[in-house]
């Protein structure tokens, strides 16, 4: 898959609303990924995707709506309205969409691609950090 593959099928999921559910060097990877296995984590969530300045992917959830309001009718948002994750485009190495996802998250995905970073150290054969974005269905 391309750059430009990517960036569209973000655009469309953007439109349907569904929203992302991302892993860092999930478990869910072959040893062949050469995933990083220092930090994991498990399922976040977002709302939106969109470019910054260009080249950095920012995932965020600025779009959420109102979960209640207080009595003098300000409205209150959840904890995670000002969680962003933000993804270097420069530093993408491979991307790869991945076929059989059934059970890598907690909810169903439509779509899941994994983000093959650059090694830290310039080695080809280091290890790197895997983003993997389950487009949700």
């Amino acid at each position: 898959m391309e750059l430009t593959d990517l960036l569209g099928a973000l655009v469309e999921h953007n439109k349907s609303g569904n929203g992302y559910q991302i892993q860092l060097n999930s478990g869910n990877l072959d040893e062949i990924a050469n995933r990083n296995t220092d930090v994991e984590f498990g399922d976040i969530y977002f709302t939106e995707c969109s470019i910054l300045n260009k080249s950095i992917l920012c995932f965020g959830n600025g779009n959420r709506k109102p979960i209640d309001q207080k009595e003098d009718g300000t409205n209150l948002y959840p904890m995670e309205i000002n969680s962003s994750m933000f993804i270097d485009l420069c530093k993408i190495e491979h991307i790869e969409e991945v076929k059989d996802f059934e059970d890598w998250f907690e909810y169903p995905s439509e779509k899941v691609i994994n983000l093959y970073m650059y090694p830290q150290n310039n080695r080809v054969d280091g290890k790197r950090n895997v983003v993997t974005i389950g487009f949700m269905a």
